[in-house]
């Protein structure tokens, strides 16, 4: 009778082991079909989204394993690039029209040289910039700013000298360029001029302390009858001071004149 009673236990706990595995195989075969997705979108156009699937990979050796020993395989990550249907649109709207910048304002004025140093400043009696070069006699001199040459002369100590009248917006302007040792080939008064149109070279020509350019600008015209400030040279000259003491300086006044350069 113990014997039957044994055997009936073992055939109970036997259906139950058997009915325990076949609904483990049941729910995982189900399961092997239940996909976790996540998507992962990139917002650049023609680029592909990614698609990232956790599926369950089990084997019927591995449920036994499950069933009697506790242990699980892990999850297997599966990538995959989708069809062409299931790209991600991303609508393009184009570069953005780009209005057109507007236009810097041009210099107007400029360095009378393309390598100098100033070693005079201006002040009462000399109401002038004094520039020098390394390059000596073969330092070419140029306008500070675009206008018609006004004067081309020697003074009384033998100092070759041209002018440049410049009408800024309606206002006149009178650049002196001094001690020059020669002029340039084909200028004439009343030629027109840029700031690039060279008018001589440096030299030391009348009473100089040796090879500079000695530079003034003044507001008025010279050698113009309707102007009364500078008519003639002691106009010029007189006006000059007056204008310095009224804290003009020339071309300092106009832009900022560094001690030294090596472009314009």
């Amino acid at each position: 009778m113990g014997d039957f009673k044994r055997d009936i236990i073992k055939l109970i706990s036997l259906i139950f082991a058997v009915s325990a595995v076949t609904l483990q195989i049941i729910n995982n075969m189900q399961k092997e079909d239940n996909y976790d997705l996540s998507f992962e979108y990139i917002n650049i156009k023609d680029m592909a989204q990614t698609k990232v699937a956790n599926k369950s990979e089990t084997t019927t050796e591995d449920l036994m394993n499950s069933v009697f020993t506790g242990y699980t395989t892990p999850e297997i990550v599966e990538v995959s690039l989708p069809n062409a249907k299931g790209f991600q649109e991303v609508p393009f709207t184009g570069v953005r029209k780009i209005e057109k910048a507007p236009e810097v304002p041009k210099r107007v004025w400029y360095l009378p040289t393309e390598i100098g140093n100033v070693t005079q400043n201006p002040h009462y009696g000399h109401v002038a910039l004094d520039i020098t070069s390394p390059r000596g006699y073969n330092e070419l001199i140029f306008p500070v700013a675009n206008g018609v040459i006004s004067g081309i002369y020697r003074d009384n100590a033998g100092a070759l000298i041209v002018t440049v009248l410049h009408d800024i917006d309606g206002k006149k302007f009178t650049s002196q360029y001094v001690h020059l040792s020669s002029y340039a080939n084909g200028i004439y008064v009343g030629k027109p001029v840029t700031i690039n149109d060279c008018l001589g070279r440096m030299g030391s020509t009348g009473y100089s302390t040796g090879v500079h350019l000695h530079l003034a600008l003044l507001d008025c015209a010279l050698f113009d009858p309707n102007d009364p400030n500078c008519r003639d040279l002691n106009g010029f000259f007189r006006y000059a001071n007056y204008r310095l003491g009224q804290g003009y300086s020339g071309l300092g006044t106009m832009m900022a004149v560094p001690g030294n350069w090596t472009q314009r």
